[in-house]
């Protein structure tokens, strides 16, 4: 079965991507840092939580971590973009734990279409991290994260514009699987089966297998396990639980059940896992 993609970053990156033809991701993702897009041209379709967006010159969207998404191709094959991780640590070298933490407090996961004059000042933004980023030295560290620090601090003050705070126009997916994400949202942690959730928006097991996995972009299991597998992950990260309390909250039915579903998706068990993870943000 396949299950949601996560990528650990060790770093700030910025990437962008010129692609000539169709490129859907496999599976859903998520990461551990905060995940900024820019769509330069063409276009791209991005589905997260109920909503379907489709994404053209000029859309941006940031997501904060943890947070499922998946992009496909639909209509355009044609598409280029901008993307920046972002960790939490970044900005350490020029703000304090509280400044950074009510920066990252006031931003939240959105969508948005920029003017031409914000397309361009957030253009410039990417340009100019990607260019640091990849040279080294002590100045050139500080003009980095002053560089990260005013894209989130425009991302902040694009979020207080009424009208900009409204986000981009989305597609809502069939009413019906609506129901069936958000009934898996809320209720991840308890026995969810696929003929409960179709049973309850009144479909067969086949329509409705059929049509989630076109809205979701991945099947009733492997969106059920995306869901429980970050929220596990989050939990690991952040905080001292037992694997077994883990297991409990997150709706597996046993420790060794949170282990080899884990393990089959990320290469290592949950609690080797939290140990390289303590270890590298120790070190």
């Amino acid at each position: 079965m396949k299950h949601t993609e996560y990528a650990p970053y060790a770093g700030f990156g910025v990437e962008y991507v010129r692609n000539p033809q169709k490129m859907n991701m496999k599976t859903q993702h998520y990461h551990d840092s905060y995940e900024l897009y820019l769509q330069t041209a063409g276009e791209r379709t991005l589905l997260l939580n109920d909503l379907r967006y489709t994404l053209r010159p000029g859309d941006l969207y940031f997501l904060k971590p943890f947070e499922l998404h998946y992009t496909k191709s639909y209509e355009s094959s044609y598409y280029e973009r901008y993307l920046m991780n972002i960790p939490a640590s970044c900005l350490s070298p020029i703000l304090t734990e509280s400044e950074a933490a009510a920066l990252f407090a006031s931003l939240d996961s959105c969508v948005l279409h920029l003017n031409e004059g914000q397309t361009a000042e957030m253009l410039d933004c990417f340009r100019k991290a990607e260019n640091y980023g990849r040279r080294k030295g002590f100045l050139t560290e500080k003009l980095l994260c002053s560089t990260i620090l005013q894209t989130l601090v425009f991302v902040s003050e694009l979020l207080k514009q009424e009208e900009i705070a409204e986000g981009l126009s989305a597609e809502r997916i069939p009413e019906e699987i609506v129901s069936a994400i958000r009934y898996i949202n809320r209720h991840y942690s308890e026995p969810i089966s696929l003929e409960q959730a179709a049973g309850r928006v009144h479909m067969s097991r086949y329509h409705f297998c059929r049509v989630f996995h076109s809205a979701a972009g991945a099947t009733f299991l492997e969106y059920l396990y995306n869901v429980r597998l970050a929220k596990a992950h989050q939990l690991l990260l952040g905080s001292d639980l037992r694997l077994s309390e883990i297991a409990s909250r997150c709706g597996f039915s046993s420790t060794p059940h949170l282990t080899r579903i884990f393990k089959n998706t990320y290469g290592m068990p949950p609690g080797e896992f939290r140990k390289k993870a303590g270890a590298l943000s120790g070190a």
